[in-house]
């Protein structure tokens, strides 16, 4: 029996332990395949929906849902952490005593979480709209309450997840005050450790004169040092200082501590990765997908559903017998909302550079249509919509030595 194992029920995980099941739906059945998740959360919560939790006031609870409903009934599920990742000896090691699973094949999809405790004071001095739903309502319970003042929204650390979030919060917290009717009692600054709004050039160009209309303040180059939730003040490694009566910044983050200690991570502890099929370094048959790895893109929901494709695909087609090789393009897609119902989103490939998009209502449909279809798409019953909107972005798949389009016959999902 070829035993597949998957660390971690998020996006990416969901993604590529249902796309298994469903690839190898015969072989499941046969008694010669089994395909194992292993999680410890009871739930999983649809991420890009904090912000709205945080500054539109969404129900938390409606916004997350059992692990168990997100998976293949053929995909068993071990609802415990890793305490161990053994890539050499092919195994894993539960939190429960005598828990240990050996492998064929491993995909690690644990993502990263955002570590408040890398600086000094943010820990105590920041509202967290970031991490979780339960976090998220407790900023908007205390923006309901604000009555003017200064706010400072920003990034503290890279990398992070959901790079658009940041500037997502700055614009709904003028929405909400505008809203308000107490906008011109509230002074926002964004800081950032960026030269730029946005990393990205013509996104940053679509959104610096949003900035400047609105009177929100920009702070670049501002390397995030330390806090004093007592002064109330933010400092930077340059020697600068930001004060402020509210905070909102985003966290660094880092992956859990069974991927930091491993061997087949960098020295930040992320996971060394080939960037077109994913597998770990030094490891055919292991695999690392979203946001736990060293890929030079953004991380968020749509690459390590992609990523998520790829290497359930070549798994499958390795265990059936057939030569097709699946590729990663590097394709990214982030919306960001700057508010009043209108969006943006910032897209590329490893090829294609970001394109400078304007918001519009239409965009911001779009990203509501996604929360919609969510939890449908974590059961890989949306790839059809997957393929229409990334066409030729959805992978690349290798036939004879020779690149084909990827509807040409891809194994069904």
């Amino acid at each position: 029996m070829k035993k597949i194992t998957v660390i971690g029920a998020g996006t990416g995980g969901a993604i590529v332990a249902n796309s298994l099941a469903r690839n190898l739906k015969k072989e499941i059945q046969k008694g010669q395949v089994q395909v194992t998740v292993f999680d410890g959360a009871k739930y999983h919560e649809f991420q890009p929906a904090y912000l709205g939790v945080a500054f539109r006031g969404s129900n938390k609870n409606a916004i997350k849902r059992p692990i168990r409903s997100l998976l293949h009934p053929d995909v068993k599920l071990i609802n415990e952490n890793c305490s161990e990742i053994n890539l050499a000896n092919e195994f894993v090691v539960g939190e429960k005593p005598g828990q240990r699973i050996d492998f064929d094949y491993i995909v690690i999809a644990l993502g990263c979480k955002p570590d408040p405790g890398q600086i000094p004071g943010l820990t105590e001095a920041n509202l967290d709209f970031h991490t979780n739903a339960q976090a998220s309502s407790i900023v908007y319970d205390r923006i309901s309450k604000f009555k003017g003042g200064k706010i400072v929204t920003g990034i503290t650390g890279l990398p992070y997840k959901c790079p658009p979030s940041p500037n997502e919060s700055t614009f709904l917290l003028h929405e909400f005050f505008t809203k308000k009717g107490i906008r011109d009692r509230v002074k926002l600054s964004f800081i950032t450790p960026y030269l730029r709004p946005y990393p990205a050039e013509p996104i940053s160009e679509v959104i610096e004169p949003l900035y400047k209309e609105r009177n929100i303040e920009t702070v670049l180059g501002f390397n995030v040092d330390s806090v004093d939730p007592v002064k109330k003040k933010v400092f930077s490694v340059e020697g600068e200082s930001v004060s402020y009566d509210e905070l909102f910044l985003v966290p660094p983050h880092a992956t859990p501590n069974v991927i930091r200690k491993a061997e087949f991570s960098d020295d930040e502890g992320w996971v060394v990765v080939d960037k077109r099929d994913l597998h770990v370094k030094n490891y055919d048959y292991a695999f690392a997908i979203g946001d736990n790895t060293n890929l030079p893109i953004s991380k968020a929901g749509v690459e390590a559903h992609l990523e998520g494709i790829v290497v359930a695909n070549n798994i499958s087609a390795e265990i059936k017998g057939i030569s097709e090789r699946y590729l990663f393009t590097g394709r990214f897609q982030c919306t960001m909302e700057t508010g009043f119902h209108k969006a943006t989103f910032v897209v590329g490939t490893y090829q294609k550079p970001v394109k400078k998009i304007y918001p519009s209502f239409a965009n911001y449909v779009k990203k509501k249509i996604m929360s919609k279809i969510y939890w449908n798409a974590e059961l890989g019953k949306c790839e059809w919509l997957f393929k229409l909107n990334f066409g030729k972005d959805y992978y690349d798949v290798i036939r004879d030595g020779k690149t084909a389009a990827p509807a040409a016959r891809a194994i069904p999902n």
